[in-house]
């Protein structure tokens, strides 16, 4: 089958437009834009659709940006293809934003793509995304720690953002060019290792295609089909769930009754959560989620956590709650009311804390290349803290082994000059081994677990306390 007959079918099959769309084709210049949009102005009858070219000229190459821009421009003339541009001076932005070069364009870019398609009723902006960009992103999403949405990739259609070549290798693309005798405009930028997707597309996706597995693009573009498919899966279940269990108040608080969230499937409580933060728009990190739902699973009346976006979770009497508008977190003198809830750090993970700030643990067996030690970035003998540790607030009799003996956890915050109304807000982590305080967070280590000459693993604790 060749490409034309691929794409009608991938276009009709995605439903990427309705009858008599108009069609904005984003062209740069490059063989992927440039076969995309020979190619859909060649089937824009059989298509049902309206076809036009937009170039963004961005200025970060000088003449060569502009001689992209001549260049698309006049393929158009020749076809009788509608062309629109606009120009922005990328680097001169970005200077002043503080932006990536390639930030600044990508927005700029598509705001401009954007105010085209508001000037009509029923339009599409189409890009040439293709396979090859498609593994590099599942690739990138994998390699940052990624749930099964970001696994799921380039979506074929997105609001009113198709991508008509997800199928297509660029191989193909590039070969289409030459058949259609076109001559594609070329980015040298593109060849250069200067930022991440760059080196994946020319370092690791050809190391792993070398070394380890030839398909791997392709297998990466399937992770991506069926990530997607069960991710669809996975947001209808919810939405069905959420429909039932999620109520929006009248004054915008988001509730949930706790029993019956904790009723369902680890799955859906992930996706409880981030669809009740979606309700006051926001958007959670895996991170906070697994926060909010160990909150949830304590069931501690009163027990609360402070969330990105000015969002606030908190329990009340078998309900969960989660609101933008914040209540006093500190009630009584500064004391976080009823937070008796321990969380456990586990090595290599990362944990957000209920009055506000992040905590992160990790196994090393040299101190070679870590951070200097801190109030804030301690090492300890793994054998005395355990592998993982406890982290939660002040209780009445805690005590602290120090080098000159022990010493009631009040006293010391005493000594230290800590506020009243603070002291209940400061990370306790106790050892999971011998159940001893060995770090009050930001403030002093204790003689507990340190490390000495005859510590053969280490834990790292750090604690980045709330802007």
């Amino acid at each position: 089958m060749n490409l034309e007959k691929r794409l009608i079918e991938y276009w009709r099959k995605n439903h990427l437009s309705k009858a008599d769309a108009q069609v904005i084709v984003a062209c740069s210049g490059g063989p992927d834009s440039l076969a995309l949009l020979d190619m859909v102005h060649r089937l824009q009858a059989t298509l049902r659709i309206n076809v036009m070219a937009a170039h963004f000229e961005h200025g970060i190459r000088g003449d060569a940006s502009k001689a992209d821009a001549e260049f698309v421009k006049e393929y158009c003339v020749q076809r009788g293809i509608p062309f629109v541009m606009e120009s922005a001076d990328i680097p001169a932005i970005c200077h002043t934003t503080g932006e990536s070069l390639e930030t600044g364009a990508r927005r700029l870019r598509y705001a401009f793509l954007q105010k085209l398609a508001n000037g009509y009723d029923n339009a599409v902006i189409a890009t040439a995304h293709h396979a090859d960009d498609q593994a590099e992103t599942v690739l990138m999403h994998l390699l940052r720690g990624s749930g099964i949405k970001g696994l799921a990739g380039i979506m074929p259609k997105r609001d009113n953002i198709i991508r008509p070549f997800l199928p297509f290798a660029k191989a193909e693309l590039v070969a289409y060019c030459h058949e259609q005798k076109l001559a594609p405009r070329l980015d040298e930028t593109n060849n250069e290792a200067d930022c991440t997707r760059n080196k994946l597309r020319l370092e690791l996706l050809p190391l792993l295609q070398n070394e380890y597995n030839k398909n791997i693009a392709n297998n990466l573009c399937q992770l991506a089909d069926t990530a997607r498919a069960e991710d669809e899966l996975l947001g209808k279940l919810c939405r069905q769930r959420a429909d039932q269990l999620v109520s929006v108040n009248k004054d915008g608080t988001v509730s949930c009754s706790v029993s019956s969230f904790m009723a369902e499937s680890l799955a859906i409580k992930r996706r409880l959560i981030q669809y009740m933060a979606g309700l006051i728009d926001s958007d959670l990190s895996f991170v906070h989620i697994e926060a909010f739902r160990q909150l949830i699973e304590a069931d501690v009346t009163g027990s609360a956590i402070h969330l990105p976006g000015h969002c606030e979770g908190w329990l009340s009497y078998g309900i969960v709650y989660l609101s933008k508008n914040h209540r006093d977190f500190l009630e009584n003198n500064g004391t976080i009311k009823d937070t008796k809830s321990e969380i456990k750090l586990e090595a290599f993970s990362e944990i957000a804390l209920p009055a506000g700030g992040e905590m992160t643990a990790k196994l090393v067996d040299s101190l070679t290349e870590e951070q200097p030690f801190s109030k804030h970035h301690i090492y300890c003998d793994a054998a005395k803290s355990g592998s993982s540790v406890v982290v939660r607030y002040r209780k009445p009799g805690d005590r602290l082994r120090l080098s000159a003996g022990h010493k009631k956890l009040k006293d010391f915050f005493v000594d230290s000059k800590i506020e009243r109304n603070c002291r209940d807000s400061v990370p306790i982590v106790l050892s999971s081994v011998t159940g001893e305080i060995i770090w009050v967070a930001g403030l002093r280590q204790t003689e507990a677990a340190l490390a000495d000459e005859n510590t053969k693993q280490y834990l790292i604790l750090s604690y980045r306390e709330k802007e």
